[in-house]
């Protein structure tokens, strides 16, 4: 049961962790800038984990360093962390150009790990554990893994298509280093949202439904009740920041124990010796 769990709580890390790149205006215009993002992660009504992302941007390149443990009584009972990255460069045409991705998890004392590059367009395993093999998993050809992106770059390269009243729409091939699948991005209107006590965020927000379309590494039995291909979520894009692009402030979907949300708990941007906070009052 607890498997299904932590695979729900990761995935939720894993499409916040890309979102927030949302808060990098692509191409040479970028500014240099230190985003942090501070996310609390509830089912059922439980404080259940934390996220936390720091993002430095440049013209060029962005880095991305993203932590998610498990909190309260099931931290108590389930110890479980995942440490993640990202870093890759701005094409000068717009895009992105991933450079290296990976994350590890830590459950119970076993490590899992994933280290991939990107070298001429092909996605590469640099390492892993377990094997896909060893993991009930066919391996990804290296045919579908040319021309995928880590899931934050393919994010990014979302974001990169879109002007500032544009729709999130879009469909980018992803490779996570055992899944390759396309990110599908549509639509889902506009809403304007509250301060309240999980997030201090107040304003209009753009909203986009997320969900993968499973090409090729994917377990082949999988009885944690989990379908990834009806796996949907639904994510509130909003300006922490007057000046800055988008965050996202709410993220939600469905999982075995009920709807997971992860609210937007406090945000820090620092760009030369301006300094930005939006975090809850006292």
């Amino acid at each position: 049961m607890y498997r299904r769990f932590r695979t729900a709580l990761s995935a939720s890390a894993a499409l916040a962790a890309a979102f927030a790149l949302w808060t990098a205006p692509a191409g040479a215009s970028a500014r240099d800038a230190d985003v942090g993002l501070y996310y609390k992660v509830y089912v059922g009504g439980f404080h259940v984990g934390d996220l936390n992302f720091d993002i430095g941007l440049r013209p060029r390149k962005f880095d991305v360093e993203a932590n998610i443990k498990s909190t309260g009584m099931i931290g108590r009972m389930f110890p479980w962390s995942m440490k993640a990255y990202s870093n890759g460069a701005f094409a000068s045409g717009g895009g992105v150009n991933p450079v290296a991705a990976g994350q590890t998890n830590n459950w119970r004392g076993k490590e899992r790990f994933i280290d991939l590059s990107f070298e001429n367009g092909v996605a590469q395993l640099k390492r892993i554990q377990p094997t896909p093999d060893a993991d009930d998993r066919d391996r990804v050809s290296e045919d579908l893994r040319t021309g995928a992106l880590d899931l934050t770059s393919a994010i990014m390269t979302i974001i990169t298509r879109m002007d500032s009243k544009a729709e999130c729409t879009a469909q980018v091939p992803v490779f996570d280093g055992r899944r390759r699948f396309d990110l599908v991005v549509e639509p889902d209107g506009v809403d304007r949202l509250k301060p309240n006590r999980y997030s201090p965020f107040g304003g209009e927000t753009t909203n986009c439904i997320v969900w993968m379309d499973k090409k090729a590494g994917f377990k082949k039995r999988d009885s944690s009740g989990w379908n990834d291909s009806e796996r949907k979520a639904r994510v509130w894009m909003g300006r922490a920041f007057g000046d800055a692009p988008p965050v996202p402030v709410r993220l939600t979907f469905d999982t075995p124990f009920g709807a997971l949300i992860a609210h937007l708990n406090k945000a820090t941007m620092v760009s030369g010796e301006n300094r930005q906070e939006l975090s809850q009052a006292d």
